[in-house]
């Protein structure tokens, strides 16, 4: 629940995208867009506590 908390302040409102395996720990890491938009704003992977904002 505290990653999804995390999600919320870094990437607001979001749909998952695409889900890969995590280069680093072997489970999801996951894509996500812009609800409204459809274009990409990051990246995270639970597991790692990892997220990345896209910026372009």
């Amino acid at each position: 629940m505290h990653f999804e908390f995390l999600l919320d302040a870094i990437l607001g409102e979001r749909q998952i995208f695409h889900i890969i395996e995590c280069p680093v720990c072997g489970l999801e890491e996951i894509y996500y867009e812009n609800a409204k938009t459809h274009r990409l704003i990051g990246r995270a992977c639970s597991n790692c506590n990892f997220v990345q904002k896209f910026d372009f």
